[in-house]
């Protein structure tokens, strides 16, 4: 079953991937190359299956990367620890209440001085083909709740007309691109690695450096979650649960 999941997940990232190339082929005036690093020196939330697929990635790196990598994230990783971001757990009967946990998370994550530990000094990707969702459509595609461009401070100078910006939102990619799939994928494989089916209701978010710095294959999943859920589980009634690996 984990194989089943990490293969349609893998099929996910082609077909959103293929999205975008054809986003930045239609509009030749997004700025994002290889080698432009701006929206690496920001954290976003990673969700379960992202970062098993990039724990996966990372164990295929040889020695010596894998040792930069780790102590690069536990260098990083020590900016995060006054955001207390556990207290940012939520257990809520609304979807509403755990996505606003969620852009909670996003907001304390950009806060710092924290960057992604898998930028290169050359403005590269160190897991390049196992990056997660946000990084994929950032640059190319726009907020489907509010109609804004999903950029770097770049975008807003160059579709500075109503008739670019008209261009962008038409041909660009909408920020949630197969997003409800990639959540089922999420809950799916909650379910199967913590042994229990009311973990399909469990939201899994964590930053980049847990997947450099854990072995998620080897990890005790069915504790882990019941751990968490006793912390953050405190209403019964409560059906929904966001929980946060740091």
């Amino acid at each position: 079953m984990l194989e089943t999941l990490l293969q349609q997940y893998t099929i996910l990232l082609e077909d959103l991937d293929e999205t975008c190339q054809e986003a930045t082929k239609n509009i030749p005036e997004i700025p994002c190359r290889k080698g432009c690093d701006d929206c690496c020196k920001q954290l976003f939330p990673i969700s379960f299956i992202e970062a098993f697929y990039i724990n996966e990635g990372f164990k295929k790196l040889d020695r010596t990367t894998r040792r930069d990598l780790e102590r690069k994230a536990e260098k990083q990783k020590k900016l995060l620890k006054d955001l207390k971001l556990e207290t940012l757990e939520t257990s809520s009967g609304s979807l509403e209440d755990i996505a606003k946990a969620r852009n909670d998370l996003t907001r304390a994550l950009q806060s710092t001085d924290a960057i992604c530990p898998l930028l290169n000094s050359d403005s590269t990707c160190a897991l390049y083909p196992y990056r997660n969702h946000d990084c994929r459509v950032h640059g190319v595609s726009f907020d489907n709740s509010t109609g804004e461009i999903v950029g770097c401070s770049r975008h807003p100078k160059i579709f500075n007309t109503a008739p670019l910006k008209s261009k962008f939102i038409r041909e660009s990619v909408p920020s949630n691109q197969l997003y409800k799939e990639k959540s089922k994928l999420d809950s799916l494989l909650a379910v199967e690695l913590g042994q229990n089916p009311d973990l399909k209701y469990c939201y899994y978010f964590t930053t980049p450096y847990e997947p450099l710095l854990q072995n998620y294959r080897s990890l005790d999943w069915p504790k882990f979650f019941r751990d968490k859920l006793k912390t953050t589980q405190k209403k019964p009634t409560n059906k929904y649960s966001l929980i946060i690996h740091v």
